[in-house]
């Protein structure tokens, strides 16, 4: 059952929706909240009508406070949205408790990300910024039928402008903290009278937001450029396309690691005892250690070098529709190809014990055609099929700690000089899917209608590796060559159905009750050194059961949505760090058995009068594991272990905020303010407390005049009570170290329209 606490409090904020309608009823009687119409079903609707949990977010992109995915976790209920470690442009989405820690391209996200159309298959790349975005869709719960595998958690849909077809367009210059400076473009022009050409360009750069008392400067800055084009264009009547291609380059800093080294870690002995490492470079006593490091903090990192890395990506998809009378026939393609270059501190601290280099490519192809329309009066279809296909290539370069373990005599290799040593991993894996579905809607009556969708996928993944890492001297050339290659097979198959069954009360209230599924992937994870014992893990399965109400009051200037589920979870996949012998430790992919989940979610908009809406959300989020036995430390001894909390699932989340616009003669003034407090959370898997997240809450806000629809001049605070959290990365006994999240920021901005 939930905790009673949690919920008295989810019954105290739900009662504030009362509250809302008397003020509400005060305003002008003409007043109503817009249609929301969204694309979750892969064709328009209203969001009203469909029996799904989703939140639309539309005009709130426009809000200055709003830069970008992360940024929306304030606007709907159990979505916790984080930057991911080790990757330049990575998000830690966490929908309804089920989320991703590891970047490795080997392993996926429970929680889609779909830009145009195109899933996004690597969780790098996915925390998009909100320049060009129209509309961001969040989809909770399992979204199996129509978007496949890797949605359990959800989808976020994010669309952005198509070309207009006219001349116009729009210039962005922005300086915030940090010595951050945004400059943005966007140029439309027409294409003759069936199309238009849309061009896009951006660069953000910033000093970073930690200092380095080691090396005295800022660390952890943005260096990002972006360009894009696309082109919309009317072939006929009946067919039209749109191609997009863009092109990033990325050479950011990979954040700053703060010294979270226990007391026991390897870079903390090495700090403690330099007589042991006399070709280590002499540090100050103590320095490894998180408990004696005066130079590491929330704000400060002490470590001897930067995350350095390089990001080239291409993106290109292509939307493709035939009208054929009451049918329609879209294609969309999509192709992704990012190389990734990149240089961590993970001693985290001023001592040489750790440091990794690593080069990652990958490249995806996807391909859906579907259809839709009218089979009968009563009966709506949505069909096709899916094809994806990705590829990845991985090395990486540890350097330093070889040196010590050579020292202790716990090196397999000999006796060699501080930084002579170099440990290589490699390699390679391929995942294919092939899928068909079908989406069916039946009016059974003018008031009842049953959703019936199913979708049948085939899985197969292959890695390439060897079954041990290789070391090389820089003296004497490789000392112990790779060996035993390793290549491994499997595949899956999975029917994942959906059933929703929706009766309209009113014309202005609607109830539902789905049963929905969906699977995340199994696989091999790649970056081991552990190849000869490495297996495959299965899929995680998900069923869910939700009932829920869309329901419109106050003459359509109040709306309020609700759902309650249940989900059940089967062999949920947990990836944890397990030392494998001296020095070394090796990420392993557990399949935890079962879990359960339960919760409830509340949205609630208002147009208190003219120029003033509000909004509100809360999120009840109750999770456990009913069986979790197996090894999670290396020992060969399976044990209980539901002890353990689910990582990124706060037990409640809430958000409260309104925009207010108004002439003031000069020009419309724009006032936006969100608030959103969520409850303590654990990153780290064993719920360390050095990654523990307090339970938190952040303002942001936002003024903008906007001066002959054509000049608007923006002013913003993030995060104004400087709430901060770390997320934590162990690395065994080697080291650990954490990112600190953003710190209070303001900034300012001139948006030129033309």
């Amino acid at each position: 059952m939930f905790k009673i606490n949690k919920i008295a409090a989810g019954i105290a904020l739900a009662g504030s929706v009362s509250a809302l309608m008397p003020m509400v009823s005060y305003a002008a009687e003409s007043l109503a909240l817009e249609e929301v119409t969204v694309t979750a079903r892969k064709r328009t609707e209203s969001l009203q009508d469909l029996a799904l949990s989703v939140t639309s977010i539309t005009s709130q992109l426009s809000n200055a406070a709003v830069q970008d995915l992360q940024d929306l976790e304030s606007f709907a209920p159990n979505v916790n949205i984080d930057t991911g470690m080790a990757s330049a442009g990575a998000a830690t989405i966490s929908i309804r408790g089920m989320s991703q820690q590891d970047p490795d391209k080997s392993l996926e996200s429970p929680v889609g990300v779909v830009l145009d159309g195109v899933a996004l298959g690597s969780t790098a790349g996915q925390m998009l910024d909100t320049f060009d975005l129209v509309q961001v869709e969040i989809l909770r719960g399992p979204q199996g039928t129509l978007f496949g595998k890797n949605t359990t958690g959800g989808v976020l849909i994010a669309t952005r402008s198509a070309p207009t077809g006219e001349f116009g367009g729009k210039v962005k210059a922005g300086v915030t903290d940090f010595g951050g400076r945004e400059l943005r473009a966007l140029a439309n022009m027409p294409l003759s009278d069936r199309g238009g050409l849309k061009l896009t360009a951006t660069q953000v750069k910033d000093d970073g937001y930690m200092h380095n008392t080691t090396l005295n400067r800022k660390v952890g800055g943005k260096d990002f450029e972006a360009f894009g084009l696309a082109v919309a264009y009317d072939i006929t009547e009946n067919f039209d396309v749109l191609f997009s291609y863009d092109k990033i380059n990325d050479l950011s800093q990979r954040g700053a690691f703060s010294n979270m080294n226990d007391d026991a870690s390897l870079a903390c002995l090495a700090s403690n005892a330099p007589f042991l490492f006399p070709d280590l470079a002499p540090v100050p006593v103590g320095s490894g250690c998180m408990s004696t490091d005066t130079g590491s903090d929330e704000n400060n990192v002490s470590t001897n070098g930067m995350n350095l890395g390089s990001i080239d990506d291409e993106f290109a998809t292509l939307a493709m529709n035939w009208n054929l009378g009451d049918w329609q026939v879209t294609s969309i393609t999509g192709y992704q190809d990012r190389r990734e270059d990149s240089i961590y501190e993970w001693d985290s601290s001023q001592v040489d014990v750790i440091s990794v280099h690593g080069q990652k490519d990958y490249s995806q192809f996807s391909e859906e055609l579907r259809i839709n329309g009218s089979l009968t009066e009563n009966i709506n279809l949505t069909a096709g099929i899916y094809y994806f296909e990705a590829d990845y290539a991985q090395d990486q370069q540890s350097h330093d700690m070889w040196y010590i373990l050579s020292a202790l005599g716990a090196a397999p290799y000999g006796a060699y000089p501080a930084g002579d040593i170099t440990g290589e991993l490699e390699s390679t894996g391929s995942n294919e899917v092939k899928a068909i579905f079908a989406s069916m809607d039946w009016a059974l009556s003018e008031k009842m209608s049953l959703n019936l969708a199913g979708r049948y996928t085939e899985e197969e993944k292959t890695f390439q590796g060897w079954g041990s890492s290789s070391w090389v001297s820089k003296t004497s050339g490789t000392v112990i060559p790779f060996a035993n290659r390793k290549n491994l097979q499997e595949d899956w198959s999975e029917f994942s159905p959906r059933v929703a069954l929706q009766y309209a009360v009113s014309d202005e209230m609607m109830v539902f009750g789905s049963y929905s599924t969906g699977f995340k992937s199994g696989g091999f994870f790649a970056r081991t050194s552990d190849v000869e014992g490495l297996d495959s893990f299965d899929p995680e399965y998900v069923e869910t059961i939700e009932i829920g109400m869309k329901s419109e009051w106050m003459d359509g200037r109040v709306r309020v949505n609700a759902t309650a589920f249940i989900t059940a979870y089967d062999d949920k996949q947990e990836d944890i760090l397990i030392p494998t012998g001296p020095g070394e430790v090796n990420s392993h992919i557990k399949n935890a058995g079962t879990a359960e989940i339960k919760g409830l979610e509340i949205e609630v908009q208002g147009q208190i009068a003219e120029g003033l809406s509000a909004y509100m959300m809360v999120g009840l989020l109750d999770t456990s594991y009913t069986d979790y036995t197996a090894d999670i430390n290396g020992d060969g001894i399976q044990t209980d272990n539901t002890y353990l909390e689910f990582r990124n699932a706060p037990d409640a989340t809430f958000g409260l905020g309104f925009d207010y616009v108004r002439d003031v003669g000069v020009g419309e003034l724009a006032a936006n303010y969100s608030y959103r407090w969520s409850d303590e959370y654990e990153t780290e898997v064993f719920a360390d407390p050095r990654g523990h997240a307090d339970a938190m809450g952040i303002h942001n806000v936002s003024l903008s005049l906007a001066i002959d629809d054509k000049y608007t001049l923006s002013l913003y605070g993030r995060n104004l009570t400087d709430e901060r959290h770390a997320r934590l990365v162990k690395i065994g006994g080697i080291s650990q170290g954490g990112t600190w999240s953003t710190p209070r920021n303001v900034g300012a901005s001139l948006t030129v329209d033309f």
